[in-house]
């Protein structure tokens, strides 16, 4: 009897073997395996049996890891091959250079019922948390080698990826890090169906302690989705302290969209991150099927903001200091509202110098314009287009001029009794109605604001104000201060936009701060009972214009008028 189950014993002696290389190291006894050293924190070990296991015994109490003082360590086990191996798994990360011991009880049966005479132990000492650059290896991979997607242009976002990885590892290399590809160059040496598992050697190769992947995201039935996204797997602790460090400085480095870190599930894409053996992430850097995203992430300076911020965000993760977190404007126009203007035959017009533009992040700014030529007699009514182009880019912007005949005037309603206009409002009106009276009001405001040619809405209006013997402070230059000066001298405020009576001063809806954005005189409306387009007086032109009183593109909307 005894020598049936030495004979047994003998046939389920268990094997350690590290994942995903299956490796099988044999016991030396049934009692004792030899110690492996310098394990990586995630490490999975799995036991290999040449029988089928019972189910019922394979659980944490009958296989189970214990630290250096007996405790138990949390884990789970699994059984895969036919019910033949058992593989054991850290919940969280063992702790860098620490002993633990595997056990495998002697309750642990075949599907036969047979036992185990003894534990079969091992002792594993993980490896030591990196104190310098030097001793930590990342590996770099430029992903979707395979991948048809292109942009707009024809660019292959594998393409995209790969300079962009070789910047990212020229920086952690001058950092002093160790940098392994899965690929350097437009080739590879693997199939498509083996190309995670090869990934995930090469990384285990190199004994990488993280994982990186460079992907470009699309999206073809919305081209206007945008931003910057982290993947990673919850199979592996460390992954997600990893995802958040790198999300967070991309997003600080690019001011892009922050579309977050993103758990993957069995139905995403990305396999590779759960085959490698390190912490791993894929880092979606922008849409290349976004117009405006897709000329980012092509050009040289976002990539190398995006690959500092990586290098910024890795060397957070593994506790070194960051010294250089400085990084260059990346955001480029995307689109410049068109400039319309409204003035008579015989007027001398000047193009503004400035225009309001929209960035690929979704700002705005107002940025120079220069015009092939910006002064123009006008001679003959009608509707004429000019075209200017954005300073320090190729996007044109169209200015839509728009002359009245000479003895026809701009304002198609004037101050009457019916409209209530205030005797402020009627003086306010009469005076801006000229064009040489805007362009004078114009010019003092921008003295006023030190030569500066932008956000002087409330520096022309105040001065208008100041021309017509109402005492607005020469101080007073924003918003702010012109409502507390309006309010501190009982002027009405009125919501209803169907009062509105030239020379009423709008404002707009607030800019987060509880303030409005801008300012403006309202002068009358384009088409009597349509509310949505009026003439003003403001800084935005030389003359009269028209302005949308709804939120339409760059223009923000009307919110509230006062009177006195």
């Amino acid at each position: 009897m005894k020598k049936i189950f030495k004979a047994f014993i003998i046939m389920i002696l268990a094997f350690v073997v590290c994942i995903p290389m299956q490796t099988m190291v044999q016991a030396s006894t049934f009692t004792s395996m030899s110690s492996k050293k310098d394990v990586v924190a995630t490490k999975p070990w799995a036991v290999s049996f040449n029988k089928a296991l019972s189910l019922t015994t394979v659980n944490t109490t009958n296989i189970k890891v214990v630290d250096e003082n007996n405790n138990n360590i949390d884990i789970t086990v699994v059984l895969t091959n036919n019910n033949k191996t058992v593989v054991a798994q850290p919940v969280k990360n063992y702790e860098a250079g620490k002993t633990y011991t595997l056990i495998v009880t002697d309750n642990v049966k075949s599907s036969d019922g047979k036992v185990l005479p003894s534990e079969v132990r091992m002792d594993f000492t993980t490896k030591s948390l990196p104190t310098k650059p030097s001793e930590f290896t990342v590996c770099i991979d430029p992903a979707q080698y395979y991948s048809t997607t292109t942009s707009n242009s024809g660019v292959k976002a594998k393409d995209i990826n790969l300079s962009t990885a070789l910047k990212l590892g020229t920086i952690l290399k001058a950092r002093g890090f160790n940098v392994v590809y899965t690929r350097d160059s437009d080739a590879v040496s693997w199939t498509q169906s083996g190309e995670d598992d090869a990934k995930a050697l090469i990384a285990k190769n190199a004994n990488a302690d993280v994982f990186l992947s460079i992907n470009m995201n699309s999206y073809t039935p919305d081209s206007a989705a945008n931003g910057i996204e982290t993947y990673y797997t919850t199979d592996k602790s460390a992954n997600k302290l990893l995802a958040s460090s790198l999300q967070a400085e991309l997003i600080t480095a690019t001011k892009a969209k922050d579309r977050g870190i993103q758990v993957v599930d069995s139905t995403s894409n990305f396999a590779v991150l759960n085959k490698t053996s390190c912490p791993a992430i894929v880092a979606e850097l922008g849409f290349i099927t976004n117009p405006s995203e897709e000329i980012l992430l092509e050009s040289q300076q976002y990539q190398n903001n995006a690959t500092k911020a990586i290098a910024n965000g890795l060397m957070s993760y593994a506790g070194f200091a960051n010294t250089d977190t400085t990084y260059d404007n990346t955001s480029t126009v995307s689109s410049a509202a068109d400039i319309l203007v409204n003035v008579r035959a015989g007027d001398k017009y000047t193009l503004p110098e400035t225009t309001n533009v929209t960035m690929s992040n979704n700002t705005k700014k107002t940025l120079g314009v220069t015009w092939p030529n910006n002064v123009f007699n006008i001679v003959d009514a009608g509707t004429y287009s000019y075209y200017g182009t954005i300073n320090g880019t190729s996007i044109k912007v169209k200015a839509i001029i728009t002359v009245g005949a000479a003895t026809t005037p701009i304002i198609i309603t004037t101050p009457t009794t019916e409209l209530q206009s205030t005797v402020i409002g009627e003086k306010l009106f009469i005076y801006l109605t000229p064009s040489a009276n805007i362009v004078s009001t114009l010019k003092a405001a921008v003295k006023l604001h030190d030569g500066v040619t932008i956000n002087n809405c409330v520096y022309f209006s105040s001065e208008a104000m100041r021309r017509i013997s109402v005492p607005v402070p020469i101080g007073v230059c924003n918003t702010h201060q012109y409502l507390n000066y309006l309010n501190n001298n009982k002027w009405s405020k009125t919501k209803d936009i169907k009062k509105l009576a030239p020379g009423s001063l709008c404002f707009t809806t607030n800019d987060g701060t509880g303030y409005p954005t801008h300012t403006f005189v309202f002068m009358g409306w384009v088409n009597d009972g349509d509310y949505t387009i009026a003439y003003v007086a403001d800084n935005q032109g030389q003359a009269v214009h028209t302005r949308s009183m709804l939120a339409k593109g760059d223009t923000d909307a009307f919110a509230f008028f006062m009177s006195k």
